[in-house]
């Protein structure tokens, strides 16, 4: 569940209960205020009939004023009236109970819940009646609850509409906010560190507020900044570390051309040619020279730290560039480098020294993968496939660079970890965990990804697409 839905739920569920907590207080504060009105509403009727009835009684008789009282209680719609006398020789309390009776004894109305009759429970109100100085009976209102159930039902609808309302409300703005404070940024931020472990550090985040937000996307175009700068290190350290490989190979391939050089030089300074073999073995001598001095070049340019310029190149043509610099180390292993390039144009836009470093690590682990020789096949061609999902390009054609060698494969459970820095199944001083590492993102950098299979006992396959066309 996401972070507004539950601060959202969060907020409902306090205002839920506050709402709920006050609504129950006002049914309670109703109820009472409803009892006391109807207290009062009895008491006041009680009274102004006892006095009328008392006047009656003295003027015209009893039997008057008990048909006065009749006649009230026929026109009440909601409140029953009732006259009871006192007998002479019986005990109130036999008729109205000790507590009723002690409180009229006082001359003092009293209202109360009487006994249930039926279903339902009456209220009670009993008014004594005194005339002609004698206590003459008393006068019984009572009123079935229906008019106050009636009440406090709509009480508790009003209460219930009214927090439902509040709660919608409260609910929508909440939600409202969330997304315009808090949603709308997370999703920017979690956008941005989403590219950053695709390997896009472009395009700074910029929010709008000046809060907590605000600052962790400072933060992190910082942090993407710093990476920058680390991941170019670090590709540069493993180009280096690469061409120090690539150096001991050189070394022992350009001892051979030295010896023809030096060889043929000292004959002719020694004058032992004639003026004819002078010639001959000075263009024995530049061609040797020129072939060394192109070996090295290529090092040197291969291990020359640039930023990244990308421009159309040939891929077969790079490709087969890195292999004749990487030929010497693989004779060493009795390692066979072979290309196979498919018709057709092979160019894409490129950093041709950051796709030379990612031949070079590929084929290079491919040659240290078979230490008692074998063959590594690189195969260029156009493929129509569908990039991971993480890649964020459409279906279509892509060019793709296939290492395949005869080694002994990777075992499974390393798969998913081949591309982590500085993980590596090398012995200790073989290996930085570098390579794969900064080959993958050189690759992601390009618009492109690499695909890995492998089989214990049946050698690996990196394959290594680039976008046809110039990458975004």
């Amino acid at each position: 569940m996401k972070i507004v839905p539950k601060l959202t739920a969060a907020l409902v569920a306090g205002t839920c209960i506050i709402l709920g907590v006050n609504g129950c207080l006002r049914v309670r504060r109703e109820r009472h205020y409803f009892e006391a009105d109807r207290i009062r509403d009895h008491e006041m009727v009680g009274r102004s009939l006892v006095v009328a009835a008392a006047a009656i009684w003295k003027a015209d008789g009893e039997a008057a004023a008990i048909q006065t009282i009749d006649a009230v209680s026929r026109h009440s719609k909601s409140v029953r009236i009732r006259w009871i006398p006192f007998e002479p020789g019986r005990e109130a309390a036999a008729e109205l109970g000790p507590a009723v009776a002690r409180t009229l004894a006082a001359g003092e109305p009293v209202t109360f819940a009487g006994p249930v009759v039926g279903r339902e429970a009456l209220w009670k109100t009993y008014v004594p009646l005194d005339a002609d100085g004698a206590r003459r009976g008393v006068i019984e209102l009572s009123e079935p609850p229906d008019t106050a159930n009636r009440f406090l039902r709509n009480v508790v609808l009003e209460t219930a509409a009214m927090t439902l309302a509040l709660v919608i409300v409260s609910a929508a703005l909440s939600f409202l906010m969330g997304q315009w404070l808090v949603g709308t940024p997370v999703r920017v931020l979690s956008e941005k560190a989403r590219r950053i472990g695709r390997g896009d550090f472009s395009g700074p985040v910029e929010l709008p507020q000046n809060d907590e937000l605000t600052d962790l996307a400072r933060e992190i175009n910082s942090m993407s900044d710093r990476l920058v700068m680390t991941i170019d290190q670090l590709r540069h350290a493993d180009r280096l570390a690469t061409v120090g490989k690539l150096a001991s190979g050189v070394a022992h391939e350009l001892g051979t051309p030295l010896n023809v050089v030096g060889a043929r030089a000292r004959m002719i300074a020694a004058g032992e040619t004639t003026p004819e073999e002078s010639r001959e073995y000075a263009g024995i001598v530049v061609g040797a020279t020129d072939r060394m001095t192109a070996t090295i070049r290529q090092l040197l340019q291969f291990a020359r730290r640039s930023g990244p310029e990308k421009a159309p190149h040939d891929l077969r043509k790079l490709v087969e560039n890195t292999v004749e610099l990487l030929r010497p180390l693989a004779k060493q292993v009795r390692a066979e480098l072979v290309v196979v390039a498919s018709d057709g144009d092979i160019t894409a836009s490129v950093d041709a020294g950051q796709i030379q470093q990612v031949i070079t690590n590929l084929v290079m682990n491919a040659i240290q993968a078979m230490p008692r020789g074998g063959g590594v096949e690189l195969n260029l061609l156009r493929e129509r496939v569908e990039p991971p999902d993480d890649v964020h390009r459409p279906e279509g054609e892509y060019l793709c660079v296939r290492v395949r060698d005869d080694g002994q494969g990777i075992a499974p459970e390393n798969l998913p970890r081949i591309f982590e820095p500085f993980f590596t199944t090398k012995d200790v001083g073989a290996g930085t965990g570098l390579g794969l590492a900064v080959s993958y993102g050189i690759i992601r950098d390009h618009g492109g990804w690499i695909a890995v299979d492998s089989k214990i006992g049946a050698g690996a396959t990196f394959s290594v697409y680039l976008p046809a066309s110039p990458a975004p």
